[in-house]
């Protein structure tokens, strides 16, 4: 389908509600990061399945009056209280990926805030009322948010079974009482009645009743972390994300062995270019297992990492005739939302939220209604470990906003969901759109791959290709070249939702949404 166009704004999220609150608050006078906030707490309630008020958040956010790229980093700390001795004497050999000692403390209602406070001209209440007021009246499943409960439910504690085990089927309207007083909670007194207040004691208490760690001082003491984003060039265009501990690195560093291959390319969603991507990915994803973890630690330096002479030495460790072998070192999973906005001044938001693997731990904050995050299960409990768990830590965090920038300017806002999916989805835009001048719907709507992980420790799992993107010359050759191929149905969750803004020379706006979940754009 051809883009959508906007004379002034514009909102991309996966779910016509949010994107409707974002398109309203821009009408209202809001700037795009007043849209993208509002979009963000409406997901919080539509699309509870992959983000909330119990997950974390990541953002870019380009300033046209200062002519400069903003990050900020919302992932949450593990508690003061966890260790890796402590997860031990649990009869834990490893971190375990769902319950009470995976909960670190949220970041997303601090990230909110943070924004609203440096970039919006309208309340933290204003964003927050139009989500709150959607969980009281209900809103329509979708069957991606009923596919998501099923799954999810022989998971959740009593509390989270209390309120989803009622959900119906698609279409049906589903409210959350719970999740809409809280909201009118934080419209009332603001981010402190999260983080110093009652929220946070509701849930203190509850994941202490539960066997977790996190307390109310863990919550009290947090507070995200403006950063300078990293970036590389490909193909004259500067591209954009998160340092660590965002994987978002990963993506740079592929595209700069992109750059230096001297491989032939050949089609798009053929043979030789989807070997030449999986391949650089392989040794990116590879760099990121050594040394992402919380920036504390010193281990990651973007500067040598996005090196030329990193970048060719990466580059000599492939073969244009084999695959690779690779073995993460950090466990799968995911379950994220991303989207993004712009308005008429020109500013451009990257926004991205999750509460790790789906519901995130299965553990619900009490009277909260807020499911909460499981990203410490991506901890390791061996203390070598680039990730090992430690108190107060930062994990590596899969989310990762993007951002081109063509002469200084910015120029498109986009990500995709996906866990150890996201490079992998990003490389497949930024070279769709500067490789082959696809627009922003046509390098969404375009068939997508993703080499799956199945264990820390164990060699990737199947190449999975949209059967729609390949004909059977393509996976015979693919499949010469050492991979293993796996086609799977066109438009599958399994390849992440995908949005993005792109900027006209003119001031105008064009986007595009993912159609393999319920996404859409706005205009203004």
């Amino acid at each position: 389908m051809p883009p959508i166009t906007a004379p002034r704004g514009m909102v991309a999220t996966p779910h016509p509600l949010a994107t409707a609150a974002g398109v309203e608050a821009l009408r209202a006078g809001g700037t795009a990061v007043d849209a993208a906030v509002a979009a963000a707490a409406l997901l919080a309630v539509g699309y509870c399945n992959a983000c909330g008020l119990g997950g974390d958040a990541f953002a870019l956010v380009w300033d046209p009056g200062e002519r400069r790229l903003h990050g900020f980093n919302g992932s949450g700390r593990s508690p003061a209280g966890l260790s890796i001795d402590a997860v031990r004497d649990r009869g834990h050999a490893t971190m375990p990926q769902r319950g009470p000692l995976t909960i670190d403390v949220p970041g997303a209602v601090d990230a909110w805030d943070q924004l609203l406070r440096r970039f919006g001209r309208r309340s933290l209440a204003d964003a927050v009322l139009p989500a709150a007021a959607t969980a009281d009246d209900g809103y329509a499943l979708t069957g991606i948010n009923v596919r998501a409960i099923r799954s999810a439910l022989p998971t959740f504690d009593a509390d989270a079974r209390a309120v989803f085990e009622v959900a119906g089927d698609p279409g049906e309207r589903f409210r959350q009482p719970l999740l809409a007083a809280t909201l009118r909670t934080i419209a009332e007194g603001g981010r402190d009645a999260y983080y110093e207040g009652p929220i946070g004691a509701e849930i203190a208490r509850a994941v202490q009743a539960a066997g977790g760690m996190l307390s109310a001082e863990d919550l009290a003491t947090h507070r995200g972390d403006w950063v300078e984003p990293i970036s590389t060039v490909y193909r004259d265009t500067e591209v954009a994300t998160i340092p660590p501990n965002s994987q978002g690195i990963t993506t740079l560093l592929a595209l700069n062995v992109l750059s230096t291959l001297d491989w032939p390319m050949g089609e798009p969603m053929g043979a030789t270019r989807i070997h030449a991507q999986v391949e650089a990915l392989k040794v990116a994803w590879s760099e990121r297992d050594r040394c992402v973890a919380d920036p504390a630690r010193g281990l990651a330096d973007p500067a040598q990492l996005l090196s030329a002479e990193h970048a060719r030495w990466l580059a000599s460790r492939l073969d244009p005739h084999r695959s690779q072998t690779f073995a993460p070192t950090n466990p799968p999973g995911g379950g994220t939302v991303y989207l993004c906005a712009a308005d008429a001044d020109g500013m451009l938001v990257s926004l991205i939220e999750s509460n790790y693997m789906g519901f995130g731990s299965g553990i619900m904050g009490g009277s909260t209604g807020i499911m909460l995050q499981n990203r410490g299960a991506y901890f390791s409990l061996d203390p070598s470990h680039p990730n090992a768990l430690a108190p107060g830590a930062r994990t590596l965090h899969t989310l990762m906003p993007g951002m081109l920038l063509r002469e200084g300017m910015a120029e498109v806002a986009f990500g995709a969901m996906g866990g150890d999916g996201q490079p992998q989805t990003m490389v497949q835009l930024v070279t769709g759109l500067l490789d082959d001048g696809l627009d922003p719907q046509a390098v969404i709507d375009r068939p997508r791959w993703v080499a799956q992980a199945t264990a820390p420790g164990e060699p990737l799992g199947p190449l999975a290709i949209e059967s729609d993107g390949v004909d059977d010359a393509t996976v015979e050759a693919l499949r010469a070249l050492g991979h293993e191929v796996e086609l799977v149905e066109p438009r599958t969750p399994l390849m992440g939702w995908a949005q993005m803004i792109r900027r006209r020379a003119n001031g105008s706006y064009e986007g595009g949404a993912d159609p393999r979940a319920d996404s859409e754009v706005g205009a203004v």
